[in-house]
């Protein structure tokens, strides 16, 4: 009799067990963060067979939280077009054309044509007469700005012309400044 109920008193220890080490895990996989994609466009072409879904005219491409519903960064183009890989329905890159604008962060991007790639670099190349990156208080154009995420690094080149723009830094004040005052 002992023996029994020592039996059923570990079987009892190790199912609570399990459903603890269950209840462990199933929180480790809705602690992901779930980010819903809207979109819309005059004409969407969606093929499955190749990955690709293409937005055109008007074509919008935001991102929002699932959770306030506040619409995040997003994509504004004449064209967008998303690439996925069909196996894991991973997006690999998207590609805007035309007129574009876009939010990605703290940065406002305006080019007319974007391309975000998102493997084996999360690198977002944008080309224009000029393109223009407005990041608060700090502005860069030129016909060709590459913008690494991961980094959060931005890179201009200007080919025969210049890369302009402005940068606002914090600076101490001059004892000259001080006494003007």
């Amino acid at each position: 009799m002992k023996k029994i109920n020592r039996t059923i008193f570990y079987l009892a220890i190790i199912s609570m067990l399990f459903v603890l080490v269950l209840s462990v895990f199933s929180q480790t996989e809705t602690a992901k963060k779930r980010v819903r994609y809207d979109y819309s466009a005059k004409r969407v072409i969606s093929d499955n067979k190749t990955g690709t879904t293409i937005l055109k005219g008007d074509a919008k491409f935001i991102k929002s939280s699932t959770e306030s519903n506040e619409q995040g960064d997003y994509v504004y183009a004449d064209q967008i077009t998303i690439y996925q890989d069909i196996e894991t329905k991973k997006t690999t890159r998207m590609e805007a054309m035309g007129n574009v604008r876009m939010k990605d962060g703290d940065m406002q991007v305006t080019c007319e044509r974007a391309v975000m790639k998102y493997e084996p670099v999360d690198v977002i190349e944008m080309e224009g007469s000029p393109a223009v990156v407005d990041q608060k208080d700090n502005k860069i154009e030129a016909p060709l700005i590459k913008y690494y995420r991961n980094d959060d690094r931005l890179e201009a080149e200007a080919g025969e012309g210049s890369v302009v723009g402005h940068i606002t830094i914090e600076e101490n004040e001059t004892q000259e400044e001080k006494k003007k005052e």
